[in-house]
């Protein structure tokens, strides 16, 4: 057994026998080859995750990866090369996340006391068989992204009297093979930067008997899961909540945009960075950063997820743009990240000055310039610093456009900007919606879920002055995976663009898909949107339409997750002759 690292370093390559059997070559910065073990130790990797399948030949798409043959194989090359093993048991012929937790076929047919015991007897005979092979993991994994539970339908929250017995059957077999002297034993949730659903889940497990582990695992994406200091006061508060210590096991970022990519715009300014190889690089440093900055060194390391996936145009996938080689197979900076170590790290080191917002103002309107700005340290951590404007105090402006001012930030005298449109009137819109802010309910409105366990209820925000009408949002959460859709139907009154806008908030993960959406006879438009936690934001849609019905609203297909909706119109955008 290789002695534990003071941090892990790690890679998730489970796609790697799948990608070298395709032909994928890897290379250095100069273009030379490499093995990709040889160089992924070469830039600091100290320990490798491999999930692995039941019975993966019974899904095609699978083309018969990460079963046991190729994880045996993979093991011996993370034994040769010294490094960490970290197996993940998905207990699936095929992907186990928030969204999708199918049993294997060869248990679909069993009852719960034998379902209990299949993943008893599955988890210590694949430790037992690594074992004699000299390759026992250093760390197990069971289930993957299990906050909606696993094992379908028996495992599925909210019933989490079962799913706590399936996981401890899991854990029961790990332990017949090893005790945590050896292999430790790790739970899986997504949702890294958000507290209160990892306290929710950990609660009810714990009251439900969930059995004695060694780590929690977190996914933390930044596009999806949060803030940076949103995961820094997360991990924080479990780490004093629960004293285990944490990992996250599964992250990554993009190097590029592309058309075909895994993120899109919105995406890229919910996480902060450019979708660049630098930005790449300065996400994952910051990850790297914010876990090592639990108190008494309860940060236990970070894995990447599938660094060493190859770009294949036109397909559209992970490897487009969220790896860290280029089309040639060429390494990018990102793979930098892995040389962190905790005596280099500065955690006060600025990781980040936050633009401030744009604002918009009428010809003449005095437009107040913020006096500070947040700076994010690479601790996760925010500070405010004074910014001194081009411009003091107060601008305006006698004709519309848009203005940029520039400032310096304090202390590091670093440049930033704001932006400010000048418009001459704010113009009314003509909403062809009726009662948006559910005055009257769902009177109006066309609602579908998939059953009792969707919530809808309509929150009312009383604004100055008071006692004035409130500005009413709808609020939506599914306790387990679910389906809502909300929908008006309306009458467009002449050709032309046409635009669906709604103010959303909310929660985002794996297999969550939130859609603005206009069905015609033209067929069906629709965008994906990426609500936050952090204040409602605008989500747009725009079409072109002949006059005719329509039938405008939103959908929800998701995993446990919350969103609330408010300001929904849908209007033309263009003004028409009289």
């Amino acid at each position: 057994m290789n002695k534990r690292p003071d941090f892990y370093k790690g890679a998730d390559i489970s796609f790697l026998p799948q990608c070298l059997d395709a032909g994928m070559k890897v290379k250095d910065f100069d273009g030379s080859e490499k093995e990709p073990f040889e160089l992924l130790e070469k830039y600091g990797v100290n320990a490798i995750r491999l999930r692995i399948w039941h019975t993966p030949e019974n899904v095609p798409e699978s083309g018969g990866y990460c079963d046991l043959a190729h994880t045996i194989a993979m093991a011996q090359e993370i034994r040769k090369h010294g490094m960490q093993f970290m197996l993940d048991f998905h207990y699936s012929d095929f992907w186990a996340d928030p969204g999708q937790q199918k049993k294997p076929k060869a248990w679909e047919k069993l009852n719960f006391e034998q379902l209990q015991n299949a993943v008893y007897s599955y988890t210590g005979d694949t430790l037992l068989t690594l074992q004699e092979r000299g390759l026992l993991p250093d760390i197990v994994q069971i289930g993957n992204e299990i906050r909606s539970g696993l094992l379908f339908p028996e495992g599925e929250l909210p019933d989490y009297a079962g799913m706590v017995q399936l996981v401890n059957a899991g854990i029961q077999g790990a332990r017949s093979v090893a005790d945590p002297s050896e292999m430790q034993v790790l739970i899986h949730l997504d949702q890294g930067g958000r507290y209160f659903y990892l306290k929710e889940w950990f609660s009810h497990a714990l009251a439900e008997g969930l059995m004695d582990f060694d780590l929690i695992g977190l996914s933390y994406y930044p596009f999806w899961h949060g803030t940076y200091t949103d995961l820094k006061e997360t991990m924080e508060r479990l780490v004093e909540e629960y004293r285990k210590p944490i990992m996250i096991v599964e992250s990554a970022y993009a190097w590029r945009k592309c058309e075909n990519g895994f993120i899109d715009e919105a995406q890229e300014k919910i996480a902060g960075f450019p979708a660049s190889p630098k930005g790449q690089l300065k996400a994952l440093e910051l990850v790297n950063g914010i876990t090592a900055s639990l108190p008494d060194q309860m940060g236990r390391g970070v894995f990447y997820w599938e660094p060493i996936c190859l770009p294949v145009n036109g397909v559209g996938s992970w490897a487009e743009n969220m790896g860290l080689l280029d089309e040639d197979g060429r390494v990018l900076d990102g793979i930098r990240a892995f040389l962190f170590t905790r005596q280099a790290y500065d955690p006060m080191e600025w990781a980040k000055v936050y633009e401030p917002q744009s604002i918009t103002v009428q010809i003449g309107t005095p437009a107040a310039l913020p006096a500070e700005v947040s700076v994010l340290r690479m601790d996760g951590s925010l500070m405010k610093k004074k910014v001194s404007w081009q411009t003091d105090g107060e601008v305006s402006f006698p004709h519309p456009g848009s203005f940029t001012i520039q400032g310096i930030v304090e202390e590091k005298e670093l440049p930033v900007a704001i932006t400010i449109q000048v418009v001459e009137h704010f113009p009314e819109k003509e909403n062809l919606l009726k009662d948006v802010n559910w005055d009257e309910g769902m009177a109006w409105w066309q609602t579908e879920s998939s059953g009792e366990h969707v919530v809808a209820q309509i929150y009312p925000e009383f604004v100055e002055p008071y006692p004035a009408p409130p500005l009413n949002a709808l609020r939506v959460e599914g306790k387990k995976n679910f389906t809502f859709r909300i929908s008006q139907q309306v009458r467009i009154p002449e050709p032309g663009e046409y635009s669906l806008e709604a103010e959303l908030q909310g929660t985002d993960t794996t297999g969550v898909n939130v859609c603005l959406f206009v069905q015609s006879e033209q067929g069906k438009q629709e965008i994906l949107v990426h609500p936050t936690e952090h204040g409602f934001a605008v989500c747009r849609l725009k079409v072109k339409l002949n006059e005719g019905p329509a039938t405008v609203g939103v959908s929800i297909t998701a995993s446990p997750m919350y969103i609330m909706m408010r300001k929904l119109s849908f209007a033309p955008t263009f003004h028409p002759a009289l």
